[in-house]
């Protein structure tokens, strides 16, 4: 066996987590090739095969399936070296990633970033959309803004508000929804029953539309295709948009800005989570719902 090249193992981490070599390369910042290449180098450095490579993704070996636990035991090491070498730095330059749902950057994330900018030029903002809070201790991002129930640990934040939803459509959706059952959008991942709240308030809607971006349920929602659970933080600024009487209201989640423990004091970091603290703050009221809708 050859001595291994480390830093291969981050490769074959990210693969097994994602379960195809384009994810991969995207949570990296390289391309796919890469990725094939490096998996391919730590393979014949091991001279066994870690995966095997279908038509559906990649699927972990036996051998590899042996390794998995100490390469990502080791990734996770190598990510906390590279979190307290930056934890004292006071440099405001460098690489910021940070997450959010897609409509949370349009609408939240983007103002803060333009003003930052401003005074901080030589920072830099890779932004991950995605609806679930990613590893921030394996440097997936250094910032996370998500409506979640509860916080993941070894983070730090501040909650925000509870995040209000409430049921939409056009209003000719609504005139007709005692005699007619309108279709309604909801998430892909939401399972193979029908929703919480069609079921309590709207028993005989079908379901027509399945999505995983909240900005594709928005905008087929003002469209007119149907009837869905919105955040009223993006619902009521759309004239199109009526709230739907309902029966059973549908809880939200809290609004959380988080960042890694070891992360709190890097400079970067910090500023830019205060600036999004602040600037967040101001929009309690869109965010809870009590925000007077656009006509």
């Amino acid at each position: 066996m050859h001595d291994l090249n480390w830093d291969d193992l981050r490769y074959f981490v990210e693969v097994v987590r994602t379960g195809n070599v384009t994810e991969a390369g995207s949570r990296l910042g390289v391309n796919q090739s890469t990725v094939s290449r490096r998996i391919a180098q730590l393979e014949h450095q091991l001279g066994k095969a870690l995966f095997d490579r279908t038509a559906k993704g990649w699927v972990i070996t036996p051998a590899g399936e042996k390794i998995v636990m100490l390469a990502e035991e080791m990734a996770n090491q190598a990510n906390a070296i590279h979190r307290k070498i930056e934890s004292d730095s006071e440099d405001v330059s460098g690489l910021i990633k940070v997450t959010a749902s897609d409509v949370c950057f349009k609408r939240f994330v983007l103002p803060v970033i333009r003003d930052f900018k401003r005074g901080h030029p030589d920072v830099d903002f890779e932004l991950i959309a995605a609806e679930e809070v990613l590893n921030l201790a394996g440097r997936e991002a250094d910032i996370a803004i998500q409506a979640i129930i509860e916080p993941p640990p070894n983070v730090v934040g501040k909650r925000i508000c509870r995040l209000a939803y409430h049921v939409y459509g056009r209003q000719e959706l609504l005139q007709n929804l005692a005699s007619e059952t309108p279709s309604c959008i909801t998430w892909i991942g939401d399972g193979v029953t029908m929703p919480g709240w069609i079921k309590k308030n709207f028993p005989k809607l079908k379901r027509a539309y399945r999505t995983n971006s909240s900005v594709a349920m928005f905008e087929m929602c003002r469209e007119g295709l149907g009837l869905a659970l919105l955040p009223c933080s993006l619902a009521d600024e759309a004239a199109e948009l009526v709230r739907v009487p309902l029966e059973h209201e549908e809880s939200g989640c809290d609004v959380w800005v988080l960042s890694h423990v070891d992360l709190r004091t890097t400079a970067r970091v910090r500023i830019f989570r205060d600036r999004m603290v602040e600037f967040l703050t101001k929009e309690i009221d869109l965010l809870e719902g009590r925000k007077p809708r656009k006509n």
